[in-house]
């Protein structure tokens, strides 16, 4: 398998994470929060997450370069943090209680830094790299902007935050990116 092709695959993990993580949105509003079926969307979206962020850097790789790379990193840690917290929500034997203390705390204080600090960036550099088209970092400001709609539970957000990797993901899939980078390249060597 070559490397297009392993990126092609990991784009379509992206899409079905996204998906995953859209899934949040109605199981929470037909089961409620921190309901069971939202909380496994949110569980296997994470862990899809994870593994899929980096695919979204790798292909802009050369024009975001090491803060690309460093922020993909803060957002997968983010993700990863956000599923250990899932999964003791899950393995507690009382899921709908959100367990105290300040390893909890401080767990979801770096998932925060992590995701949305990594997010905002991301968004900024993948604007400038314009390897997506326009409207996938238009995609990521909506993101970040519904984390403060003044809705219950921001239930909503999920959404939103699933809509962003599978407009990333279908990008990658379709291989619709803007080579553009590479172009200018190749005209200014044969001048």
């Amino acid at each position: 398998m070559t490397e297009k092709q392993v990126t092609k695959w990991l784009g379509m993990l992206c899409i079905i994470s996204g998906v995953t993580r859209i899934g949040m949105t109605p199981s929470s509003i037909l089961w409620g929060s921190d309901s069971t079926p939202e909380l496994l969307c949110g569980l296997i979206a994470c862990i899809l997450m994870s593994f899929t962020t980096l695919v979204t850097f790798t292909v802009q790789a050369k024009e975001t370069g090491v803060t690309g790379f460093i922020t993909a990193i803060a957002i997968t840690i983010g993700n990863i943090i956000t599923t250990a917290m899932l999964w003791s929500s899950f393995a507690s034997v009382q899921p709908l209680i959100n367990p105290d203390g300040l390893l909890f705390t401080v767990s979801r204080f770096v998932s925060l830094i992590g995701m949305t600090g990594g997010t905002l960036v991301f968004t900024f550099l993948t604007f400038r790299a314009r390897v997506y088209p326009h409207w996938v970092p238009g995609l990521l400001v909506l993101m970040l902007i519904s984390m403060i709609l003044p809705v219950e539970d921001n239930k909503y957000f999920a959404f939103f935050w699933g809509l962003t990797y599978v407009g990333m993901g279908y990008c990658i899939w379709a291989d619709k990116l803007n080579r553009r980078s590479a172009i200018e390249e190749t005209k200014s060597q044969a001048m």
